[in-house]
């Protein structure tokens, strides 16, 4: 799939989502603390699945994580700066 096809289809499903929650289809429910990091997130395992693994997109996605740990109520903050280094530390390992 093309690269606008795939931001297409993403732009798409939250547009139906908010759209749904604005009927009060989708329940109250459906939100959780943290959805924003999911913008960090998806793009990160979307550039791992194509270019394999880096150490620009393992840091976007241990940025994501952490944060989305932190607004579910982890204190991940002070853990945040170490978890870079592992990530990093096994990206340089594992790359060929």
């Amino acid at each position: 799939m093309r690269r606008g096809n795939t931001l297409g289809l993403i732009l798409f499903v939250i547009g139906v989502v908010f759209l749904l929650r604005a009927f009060n289809i989708i329940p109250e429910a459906f939100k959780f603390d943290g959805w924003w990091t999911l913008f960090l997130i998806v793009p990160a395992i979307m550039s791992m699945s194509r270019t394999g693994v880096t150490a620009g997109n393992a840091i976007l996605l241990t940025l994501g994580v952490g944060f989305l740990l932190n607004e579910q109520g982890w204190n991940f903050t002070q853990y945040l700066v170490p978890a870079i280094f592992i990530v990093l530390g096994v990206v340089f390992l594992v790359k060929k």
